[in-house]
């Protein structure tokens, strides 16, 4: 007999198609198929289809955002929010991310919760570059952010990248109080 699976569980799986063959994998034949439990526990979790995408959008949304920003908030030092935001983010699955924003590129559902992420992680962004005395904190927030979701785009990316945008952040924050 299988054993029962949570919501988790099926959110979880979802999230690995997701990832690993994008989004016309997330059928619920596909999705039982993985889990090896019958179709009638993913309708008792979530009823139709259109359930479990929203609840995925809703998972991804408080996991890759809310939660890495309740993180950094623990945090009262404004130098060290952000040095717990960068920690909390590099800790995300991108792979996951670039899934979950190549999705939106398709459907508009999916579109509106990234642009209502982006949105507010550039918010977060901003706060931490104000409360830290940048001029600019938007400008700053908005070229550190991008940086951000392009490099998770160019890969392989070449060695010391990384270090190297985090300099010339760091040039320009300087250069912006």
């Amino acid at each position: 007999m299988a054993l029962r699976k949570s919501r988790q569980d099926w959110i979880d799986a979802g999230m690995d198609l997701l990832r690993n063959q994008g989004q016309q994998a997330l059928t619920i034949e596909r999705l039982s198929q993985e889990l090896g439990v019958t179709k009638g526990s993913f309708y008792h979790h979530f009823g139709n289809l259109a359930n479990y995408r929203q609840a995925l959008l809703e998972w991804w949304e408080d996991a890759f955002t809310h939660e890495p920003m309740r993180v950094a908030c623990q945090e009262h030092d404004p130098s060290l929010r952000v040095q717990r935001l960068s920690r909390a983010v590099r800790d995300l699955d991108h792979p996951l991310e670039i899934a979950l924003r190549a999705w939106g590129l398709r459907d508009p559902e999916v579109d509106r919760t990234v642009a209502r992420v982006d949105s507010q992680r550039l918010e977060c962004l901003t706060g931490l570059h104000r409360d830290q005395g940048h001029a600019q904190p938007e400008l700053l927030a908005y070229l550190e952010y991008t940086a951000f979701v392009g490099t998770q785009l160019v890969q392989p990316a070449p060695a010391g990248a990384a270090r190297a945008l985090q300099q010339a952040l760091e040039l320009w924050r300087k250069h912006d109080t």
